[in-house]
């Protein structure tokens, strides 16, 4: 492609996906009053989604830490470390997942019912890079608990937790969550690492590629451990996997009644599934879902919120 033909794509790009999300906002629109999922989107709720399928990633600037095995990336004038064997692609889309305004963003944790001020603990479930964590260090003054089980993030979580922190209590945590502790297989996707999943035993049939024994825990054993009680938040975020760490939260969720902000969007009726257990474990939540996620068929709210 000549460089020419380039810079002229470049200018006329912001006209052309101008159109293109007019138009598919008129026809997720249209389609509305005929789902069938369930879930009552909203006009807003397509808004969102058509923002943030339109919106411009920020840039990222990439330094040498001088250690062979880790990289600084920077993203919006915020720092994170991350493994230098790993390709740095996804990076500004997970930036923006956490840091574009909440009105602005289907995807955003930042619900004004979670009052991030009064949290005493916040568990990051999922923490995979990070960003949920640095987020959550700048928003309250909590401690906090990053669990993520892929191997190969550990050191760099570490450090970025450790940057943000400014002396404060935030500790990453290696292991998967579940329904009882012990050990499982995490399908390890080489291109998106934060795809990564754990491998489900009753599904048919096996992903392709390559996978790791990782230790499971769960958040009950984990409030356990570090004592934690009332004004807690729990975000999560991992892979499709929310139910089963919902079940090893029972107890968590009856006697500490913390927030919760979780990704439902992996499956269908994972918000539906998520919400059940969440209120036979306590029913004096009060539960909302929230977004529209259009990247699959059929759509499904990207957040389930909890107080």
């Amino acid at each position: 492609m000549s460089s020419p033909y380039r810079s002229f794509r470049k200018a006329i790009q912001p006209a052309l996906d101008s159109v293109r999300a007019r138009l598919l906002k008129r026809q997720l629109l249209n389609g509305l009053a005929s789902d069938t999922t369930g879930y009552a989107f909203t006009r807003e709720d397509v808004s969102l989604h058509i923002r943030e399928r339109f919106g411009r990633a920020p840039g990222a600037e990439v330094e040498s830490t001088g250690e062979a095995d880790l990289l600084k990336v920077t993203i919006g004038g915020r720092s994170i470390f991350w493994p230098a064997a790993l390709a740095q692609d996804d990076l500004p889309w997970l930036y923006r997942e956490v840091f574009d305004p909440f009105d602005a963003n289907p995807s955003s944790y930042d619900h004004p019912s979670l009052d991030y001020g009064r949290r005493r603990w916040i568990l990051d479930a999922g923490a995979a890079e990070g960003y949920f964590s640095v987020f959550a260090l700048a928003k309250s003054g909590a401690r906090i608990l990053s669990v993520e089980p892929l191997p190969v993030m550990q050191r760099a979580l570490a450090r970025t937790l450790a940057s943000h922190a400014g002396g404060r209590e935030a500790l990453a945590v290696s292991a998967a969550l579940g329904e009882k502790p012990g050990s499982a297989l995490l399908h390890v996707d080489a291109k998106h690492v934060c795809d990564s999943r754990l491998i489900d035993p009753a599904a048919p049939g096996r992903e392709a590629g390559a996978t790791e024994s990782v230790p499971v825990t769960t958040i009950d054993l984990l409030a356990a451990q570090h004592l934690l009680a009332a004004d807690g938040l729990i975000k999560m975020d991992v892979e499709g996997f929310e139910m089963a760490a919902l079940q090893g939260a029972i107890r968590t969720l009856r006697d500490c009644k913390p927030a919760l902000a979780i990704a439902v969007y992996h499956e269908l009726d994972n918000a539906r599934k998520c919400a059940a257990i969440i209120r036979a474990a306590n029913p004096a939540y009060a539960i909302e879902f929230r977004g529209y996620y259009g990247w699959f068929h059929p759509p499904r709210p990207y957040m389930l919120f909890a107080t």
